[in-house]
């Protein structure tokens, strides 16, 4: 895949932004896509050509560079075009629920395409504080399994873990994971680190 000869092709990571195509997100301003030809060919395995090219952009996706810092990444895979590369937003080692920014590159790895849901707004967040006096593992997972009303066995061991969920204020949540058999079923519920409540509740029939 080659640009087209109309196309200003960067020798960096750092791109113009006046010439690139961006959607912006107008609570925060910031891109949640941006493609053109965004990028030279950058050296480094696909993963470190992308954080390279974000850490370079920063402003475009987020006001902390301290963000990116803490990203993830999630997945790296190829295709006939090129590289994909996926990160996940981490803060103070909890994952941020749905947070990811994803990098696509040529072959030569030139970046054409980044799409960011960052969530700048747990930047200030102090995760120890949030889990101060809260509810454990076990806790998290007796309230999930009422909040379904589950007179149903299980197809197997719940499972929980400490993310972040953004709502319209950021909360520590447990994430727990449950299957049961008749009906097939698996829910995902999300409880409050620290008061118990439940915040969302999602079923995903299994047939």
């Amino acid at each position: 895949m080659s640009p087209p000869g109309d196309t200003v092709v960067f020798k960096g990571p750092k791109i113009d932004s006046r010439r690139i195509k961006r959607e912006i997100v107008p609570e925060t301003g910031l891109a949640s896509a941006v493609d053109g030809f965004l990028s030279g060919p950058l050296e480094g395995a696909p993963e470190e050509a992308a954080s390279k090219f974000l850490h370079a952009n920063y402003n475009l996706f987020t006001p902390q560079r301290s963000t990116l810092r803490e990203l993830q990444v999630e997945q790296v895979s190829r295709s006939p075009a090129g590289y994909h590369v996926t990160f996940q937003q981490v803060h103070q080692g909890v994952p941020v629920e749905g947070a990811k920014v994803s990098v696509h590159m040529t072959i030569d790895q030139r970046v054409h395409a980044a799409y960011s849901r960052l969530k700048p707004e747990v930047a200030g967040l102090d995760v120890q504080e949030m889990a101060k006096n809260g509810i454990d593992q076990a806790e998290a997972i007796q309230i999930a399994l009422a909040s379904i009303r589950a007179a149903v066995k299980l197809a197997g061991p719940a499972r929980a873990e400490q993310v972040i969920l953004t709502q319209e204020t950021p909360r520590l949540t447990w994430k727990v994971l449950l299957s049961t058999m008749r009906p097939a079923q698996e829910w995902v519920v999300w409880v409050d680190a620290r008061s118990g409540e439940v915040l969302q509740r999602r079923e995903i029939s299994m047939g």
